[in-house]
This record gives C-alpha cells, sequence and structure tokens, in this order.
C-alpha cells in the first residue's frame, strides 16, 4: 500500500516535469537545428509533429521513476510503454476536438491545456496498471512501443504523408520542409521540395 501511495506522488511530479520538459521540446529544434534534432523534437506546427512532445520527455522522467520507484512493481514497464501510445493519442483527438468539432482558433493556452489532460489521463490509466494484482503484458513491448515510435516519428518527419495530419498550417509544409527557420531566428534552412503548381 505504501509503494502505491508513493507512486501516486511520483506520477502528480510526473505530471510537472512531463509538461515542463514538452514546452521545452516545442522549441528545441530551432536552437540545435540538425538532421537527428529532427527525428527528436518537432520541425513544425503540425499535429502530427507535436505528437513528439510525449515520447522522450515521457522516457527520460519514466527512467528516472522506475529507478526511485518503478522497479518494485512488475507491470511497470508495460504499463508506461502504453502510454507512451495513450497520450499522443488523446493529444490528437483533444486537439480535432477543440479546433474542428468547438470550432475554436488554434491559442497556446489551448493546446497547452490539451497536453496537461493528456499527460494526466495517460498518468491515471499507467498507474492502474502498473498497481493490478496481475501480471499483464511484457516489458518488451514497451520496448518495442518506444522503438517503434521513434523510427516511426523520425521517418515521418523526413517522409511526411500530404495529409492534413502532417500539414503546418503557418507555412503550408509537411514534416521537415514546413520548418520556418525565419520564425526562430536561425540561419539554417533545410531543403524544400518545390511542388509544381497545377496548370489552370
Amino acid at each position: 500500500m505504501r509503494f502505491k501511495r508513493d507512486l501516486i506522488v511520483w506520477h502528480w511530479v510526473g505530471v510537472v516535469v512531463i509538461l515542463a520538459l514538452t514546452s521545452l521540446w516545442h522549441f528545441a529544434y530551432s536552437w540545435a537545428p540538425n538532421v537527428v534534432s529532427a527525428a527528436i523534437f518537432p520541425v513544425n506546427q503540425s499535429a502530427w509533429e507535436n505528437v513528439k512532445l510525449f515520447l522522450f520527455p515521457s522516457i527520460l522522467f519514466y527512467i528516472v521513476e522506475y529507478i526511485g520507484i518503478g522497479r518494485k512493481f512488475r507491470n511497470y514497464l508495460f504499463a508506461h510503454g502504453l502510454t507512451l501510445i495513450i497520450m499522443p493519442a488523446l493529444m490528437l483527438a483533444l486537439f480535432y476536438f477543440y479546433r474542428t468539432g468547438i470550432g475554436l482558433e488554434p491559442n497556446l493556452i489551448a493546446d497547452m491545456i490539451v497536453i496537461f489532460i493528456s499527460i494526466c489521463i495517460g498518468l491515471y490509466i499507467g498507474y492502474r496498471i502498473t498497481v493490478y494484482k496481475r501480471k499483464v503484458g511484457s516489458p518488451a513491448i514497451a520496448i518495442i512501443i518506444a522503438l517503434v515510435l521513434a523510427a516511426g516519428y523520425a521517418f515521418l518527419t523526413f517522409k511526411p504523408l500530404e495529409k492534413p495530419l502532417f500539414l503546418d498550417p503557418n507555412t503550408n509544409g509537411y514534416g521537415i520542409e514546413g520548418y520556418d527557420d525565419s520564425s526562430y531566428g536561425t540561419e539554417y534552412t533545410p531543403h524544400r521540395t518545390v511542388r509544381p503548381t497545377p496548370s489552370q
């Protein structure tokens, strides 16, 4: 029982830490624009690129939490591997709900609320699975999830689908081509492919 209470405290700290890290993650690419950072950090303002905010910040916190208390629970790794899918999925659902369903204009406050809610719900689900009495899943699944997501995010940054999910509404670009270096005051300009204009 004591370990469960301790895990709750850790998770509340996690909400703050992950939220803070996602805020830094949002701007990190502009500080060090290169191929490696493009695979890790969001490179534009598309909905898809923003799901990167949850992967590495969460993993960094989970490593610390696992050392601190998570190793006392046999379901910890599997449960928190699932949150790496749950949190971005929630963010996308809430993102489209407030922008398309309700029709609100995109704004930073609404986006931060969406991220906060996604983190809270994700960690709550992670907690419930972690403290479940029976063993569920496998730690290997958590590792596979993290690796597949990291590879998928990197691939779709450089080879994005030309769908609304991947479109930066500010630059009308996809993936790394949607990065607007002038807005960050940097001199780095990724290669952009000029798409032919349809003939009239």
